[in-house]
């Protein structure tokens, strides 16, 4: 049975069920504990530190702290905001500044499948991406304030969000449809920015929760693969690809792709890719929802982040 047909028919398995798990786990603010807004001044800082880091896989060892006032920039201090809302470790939220060469997109995918909902509860796949999406957009205007791009699969483009609230409006309106990746990232693929010579490199953050289809709904994984190889300008396009089930079929093929296409990452729910992280670094190794967030936005265009997962060969 060729991987279409295999996917084809692991996707019927899961069509029917819900409460299936969800790799964002309420990611919004509630969910760090500890991390109310704090009443007291945050005191940015500037000397940020790029050490390399220790491996018996990868090792980044700093929580977030308080640090002595120094003059800093803008985008200093909304890192440091960032940090601290979301728990990071010091050493990734220093990693952030990668994206300052990049020009983030981010692909949403709005097939029928995404009202699916997660962790036993009334909330949806849809409902955790739009949570989601508001944290990488706060992210994104650090370093663009132009705004960023959120694409669809089925529904228009919102063009330069520089306010992650204003999603909920698009958000209000239920997912349908199928799942036709491969239009939306051939589109994405030939849009100027992609091109050689432009000032920044692309980063495409792609959630998606199924296998690819055409406009009939037929699965066509093959054609996806052969755009990710053959279409896409590997050297100036790095795609993140995070996985919105636990569907095995649909996880064993895009992580081989993780492992043999250059400048793609994978990132798995929170509690599987916590897991795999600590297998590597020990069991005691610090991974907070918001480490986790890093890790899902740098995996493509950060060597030591994709392999924080990996074993070391």
């Amino acid at each position: 049975m060729d991987l279409n047909a295999r996917i084809g028919q692991s996707q019927l398995h899961y069509a029917s069920e819900s409460g299936r798990m969800s790799p964002f786990e309420h990611l919004d603010n509630t969910d760090f504990a500890g991390s109310q807004q704090t009443k007291d001044p945050v005191h940015p800082e500037s000397e940020q530190s790029y050490d390399t880091p220790r491996r018996s896989g990868i090792v980044f060892h700093s929580y977030p702290q308080s640090f002595p006032y120094r003059p800093t920039t803008i985008i200093d201090d909304r890192l440091r905001e960032l940090t601290l809302e979301y728990e990071i470790q010091q050493d990734l939220g220093d990693r952030l500044r990668l994206l300052e060469d990049y020009e983030i997109i981010i692909l949403c995918d709005d097939s029928g499948s995404m009202k699916t909902t997660v962790d036993n509860t009334n909330r949806t796949r849809w409902d955790e991406l739009r949570d989601m999406v508001k944290i990488i957009l706060k992210i994104g205007t650090i370093f663009d304030t132009t705004g960023v791009d959120v694409y669809f699969l089925n529904r228009p483009t919102i063009y330069n969000v520089t306010d992650p609230e204003s999603i909920n409006i698009e958000f209000s309106q239920q997912p349908r449809g199928y799942t036709p990746l491969v239009n939306a990232l051939r589109h994405i693929f030939n849009l100027p920015s992609t091109r050689r010579g432009n000032d920044k490199k692309v980063l495409v953050f792609v959630a998606t929760d199924g296998a690819p289809s055409d406009d009939r709904g037929n699965i066509n994984v093959n054609e996806l693969e052969h755009l990710m190889i053959h279409e896409r300008r590997i050297e100036t396009t790095h795609v993140m690809f995070l996985i919105c089930t636990d569907d095995s079929t649909c996880v064993e093929y895009l992580n081989d792709w993780d492992r043999k296409m250059t400048n793609v990452d994978v990132t798995d729910d929170f509690i599987t890719e916590r897991k795999k992280i600590r297998q590597v670094n020990g069991e005691n190794y610090p991974f907070s929802k918001g480490d986790y967030i890093v890790k899902a936005l740098l995996g493509a265009i950060d060597d030591d982040m994709d392999k924080l997962n990996e074993p070391p060969q």
